[in-house]
């Protein structure tokens, strides 16, 4: 998802050809995040719903095991995101997911109709760190934040240098257990960070919450002092998990 951080179907919706979740953490399914952003039109809400519904039917008919979820933004524009994640480039090719050669019109005709409930739409694509992230927790969030950091182009391993030895380590001793650090590949500046960190409620963010609350008010106020003059500006955003909208089928076994 992306937030200042923000920016999260044919190429369509579903570019992506019938992808596939965002996960905070790196995802089972490979490291490469696809993030399309939505602004639907407000009387087209309940179509856009329904559109997606039906193209997860579509997904179920054919047996598809790439999942994909689906956040609304809860702050700014009333925004959905569908995150899909890849092990690999070449899954990105439409049509690339043998399973579901049979359902590529019933594909494109929804993409279509999806498009059409839509006032615009972007994708970025991002490529998450596994040594800035933690570990999957296997459980999807309730709610997300997510910052999206526009880093200064010479100072980018800079900042993620000191994602390594400052940000991550407060990540860890504050007890969050889904988080992911990822860089734009395509979409957006690869100077574009964005970090996703789970939360279960608002409620989550009364007393701090991730390095403010582990470092306190005066080690995260020299926290700020470090990132300051690597950054250009950066956004916090929260977005919601939508269970109905979202396709998820259980895990292949290995």
């Amino acid at each position: 998802m992306r937030l200042n951080l923000r920016n999260v179907v044919c190429h369509c919706i579903l570019a992506v050809g019938v992808a596939a979740a965002l996960v905070t953490s790196a995802s089972a399914q490979g490291n490469i995040r696809s993030v399309t952003f939505y602004d639907v039109k407000p009387d087209r809400v309940g179509d856009f719903q329904a559109e997606i519904k039906e193209y997860n039917a579509v997904l179920v008919k054919g047996g598809s095991t790439h999942s994909m979820s689906v956040w609304l933004s809860l702050t700014g524009p009333r925004t959905y995101a569908v995150v899909t994640y890849y092990s690999k480039w070449a899954d990105l090719d439409v049509g690339a997911d043998p399973k579901m050669k049979e359902q590529a019109v019933d594909i494109a005709r929804i993409g279509e109709r999806i498009i059409d409930c839509t006032e615009s739409r972007h994708r970025v694509i991002e490529e998450v760190n596994p040594d800035l992230s933690l570990p999957d927790s296997g459980k999807m969030p309730a709610m997300i934040r997510v910052l999206v950091t526009q880093v200064r182009p010479d100072k980018v391993n800079d900042y993620l240098a000191l994602v390594k030895s400052d940000i991550l380590p407060a990540i860890k001793k504050s007890g969050v257990t889904d988080y992911s650090i990822a860089q734009g590949r395509f979409g957006e500046s690869s100077a574009v960070i964005t970090s996703v960190a789970g939360l279960s409620n608002w409620a989550d963010l009364d007393g701090g919450y991730g390095a403010q609350k582990a470092l306190g008010k005066e080690g995260y106020q020299n926290l700020l002092l470090k990132i300051t003059p690597l950054i250009a500006n950066s956004q916090y955003d929260i977005y919601r998990f939508q269970p109905d909208l979202s396709y998820l089928p259980p895990p292949t076994a290995k």
